[in-house]
């Protein structure tokens, strides 16, 4: 069934009108009418088995049938500290991770950072990576919305690894791969993901992250970019701990 989203206001009602660009596909994309039936979910991990009860004025009247709880997200939770690439690249990297199924997504600047958005711009940033968030959770079935945090220096990144016993940084002078020997996690740990820009990180930011208790690791013996750094190295949590790889 094809899903949709709704605030979590609208969830609680047995009956929902739905306007705006999501009723114009449902119209004139999809060509959905009365009867079919859709999926509605609101971002905290609850889907809603829905019918379309009719169309009036561009606008879809739809019935909630059914509630129930999502179950394709990750049983670890990572949250994704990316030092600031070029904008688009970071649009990018937030549908990806999304359907990587990351918790979290903070962007901040390092030393290196070549794109340095003022507070203007990075606020219409953050609404623009929800709204991407949003579109790629309809494609991949997610039912929760990952956390898009504010705009970090290097210093409040390390502030915010405090809070987190699994804390690892991606390092293109590290050899020394990730593998479960490095960090032990459970179900529902979280674990902290540190990627620098385009330049990487600087030798004083890694002496200050590992005197924080942040590890350090290796994606392989190449070189990679940045932006294929972040994917690669979700990929890799998500199939050593998480739900990628083979169940215990």
């Amino acid at each position: 069934m094809r899903r949709f989203y709704i605030e979590q206001s609208e969830a609680f009602k047995d009956k929902v009108v739905m306007a705006g660009d999501d009723a114009k596909h449902i119209i004139n994309v999809l060509r959905l009418k009365s009867g079919d039936m859709i999926t509605l979910f609101d971002g905290t991990g609850h889907e809603y088995v829905s019918r379309i009860d009719g169309i009036v004025s561009g606008n879809v009247d739809i019935s909630i049938l059914e509630r129930t709880i999502a179950e394709t997200e990750s049983p670890i939770k990572i949250i994704v500290a990316q030092a600031f690439l070029k904008e688009k690249k970071m649009d990018m990297l937030v549908r990806q991770l999304t359907e990587l199924g990351i918790a979290g997504w903070f962007p901040f600047i390092s030393e290196r950072s070549v794109s340095r958005p003022d507070k203007k711009r990075i606020e219409s940033r953050i609404k623009r990576w929800e709204r991407i968030s949003k579109e790629s959770l309809k494609q991949c079935r997610r039912g929760v919305m990952p956390e898009i945090g504010d705009l970090l220096d290097f210093d409040g990144v390390l502030k915010l690894s405090e809070k987190y016993d699994n804390k690892i940084v991606f390092w293109e002078n590290e050899t020394r791969p990730l593998d479960s020997s490095i960090i032990s996690t459970k179900n529902d740990d979280n674990i902290l993901v540190l990627i620098g820009p385009e330049g990487g990180f600087s030798d004083n930011e890694i002496i200050h992250a590992k005197e924080k208790g942040l590890i350090t690791a290796a994606l392989g013996p190449r070189i990679l970019k940045a932006e294929t750094a972040s994917i690669v190295a979700c990929s890799l949590i998500q199939y050593l701990f998480g739900d990628l790889g083979k169940k215990s």
